[in-house]
């Protein structure tokens, strides 16, 4: 909100007469000057148009003497915004140490939520503001268990931003879930925070609400060195997702080959089948990604595996209009004979021109489907 806004609380826009001035007069004819007006509960109770009060507004400017004086005027410590906000959140969000205190002092409320349910613990852990997240872990309230709407912690706002320091404070405060921080930390592509967590105890094949582990989300996103941590701690490469998606299936789906190169090392199942039968090999061939698809096919992935509706990696290929990739496929012994569940074979599932040449001798035309 623009500056002139959002102090118009205190000042009275253009004519300089606001709430918390006043003007006299002394002297001669037309002389005036402006003194402070006793500040009393009718004012420190009006709100802008968000909803915030007077107290709202002095805390995010970090004026610690007005907020003092609003204080000692019974400006209400607990008072909600619009959005939830009170005084205590926007002093964790612009880290106004002193002024936190002066809040908690008077007994504002660190359990306080927004209306995404986050307290300003969790504001102060997102930001790295680690001196103002440990007065907060000291207040009565729910501390670092304390979940969001989404079901996040601070110890996952703090993951999230790779924020160590604070990271750090909460797990030893305890109750700060490091498994489900973990899980954030490598979709974050955190490598700090994710080497912290597992050092303080994270389950390193703890899974997420869809089933995946920190394993399979880092391959899903191509994240190397991140997978070489994980793996060298121990996580499995064979677990899967509720749609019985392995890290391999992810990382081939994604067309990272690096990612799909390390969890082969590492002995993944090649040919694993998801939920629809669909191995690596089809995901890669149903993305166009080439390269993914000559290395899986190199250690020996199964090039006529058949899968959902018994489509191959070649039926996939071709029908998202990845030629390269069916070249490929082909060259590596794909037949262009083979039907779907519905009899359909490769030129049926391409508009007129756009099989591959290779498909030519051997498909069967459409008047001789049937035969």
């Amino acid at each position: 909100e623009p500056r002139g806004r959002s102090e118009n609380l205190y000042r009275g826009g253009g004519g300089g007469r606001g709430p918390f001035t006043e003007r006299g007069r002394r002297g001669g004819k037309g002389a005036s000057t402006r003194r402070p007006a006793l500040v009393h509960a009718t004012l420190a109770a009006r709100r802008d148009r968000a909803g915030r009060t007077p107290l709202h507004l002095a805390v995010l400017r970090g004026h610690v003497p007005l907020v003092r004086l609003l204080l000692q005027r019974g400006a209400a410590v607990g008072a909600a915004d619009r959005a939830g906000r009170t005084p205590l959140h926007e002093a964790a969000w612009h880290g106004h140490s002193r002024v936190a205190e002066l809040l908690l002092q008077r007994g504002a409320p660190a359990a306080a939520r927004s209306r995404a349910g986050l307290t300003p613990l969790h504001w102060a852990a997102a930001l790295g503001r680690t001196l103002l997240a440990g007065r907060l872990l000291g207040a009565p309230g729910p501390g670092p268990a304390a979940a969001d709407a989404r079901g996040w912690t601070a110890a996952h706002w703090a993951a999230a931003g790779g924020r160590l320091p604070v990271l750090e404070l909460l797990l030893a405060a305890g109750g700060a879930g490091p498994d489900g921080a973990l899980l954030v930390a490598a979709a974050a592509g955190r490598g700090a925070a994710l080497r912290l967590l597992l050092a303080r105890g994270a389950r390193v094949d703890a899974r997420d609400g869809a089933g995946a582990t920190a394993l399979g989300i880092a391959a899903s996103l191509g994240r190397t060195q991140d997978m070489e941590v994980l793996l060298d701690r121990g996580a499995d490469p064979s677990l899967k997702d509720r749609h019985s998606r392995s890290a391999l299936h992810r990382a081939a789906a994604g067309g990272h080959l690096p990612a799909v190169q390390l969890l082969v090392a590492w002995g993944a199942e090649l040919d694993a089948g998801d939920s629809l039968g669909l191995t690596p090999l089809h995901h890669a061939a149903r993305g166009g990604h080439a390269e993914v698809a000559s290395h899986l096919l190199d250690r020996g992935a199964q090039v006529n595996a058949a899968g959902w509706l018994h489509k191959t990696p070649l039926h996939l290929a071709m029908e998202h209009g990845h030629g390269p990739t069916a070249e490929l496929l082909l060259s590596r012994g794909a037949s262009p004979t083979l039907r779907t569940q519905w009899g359909e074979v490769v030129r049926d599932l391409v508009s007129e021109g756009a099989c591959p040449r290779r498909c030519s001798p051997f498909a069967e035309s459409r008047s001789g489907r049937g035969t």
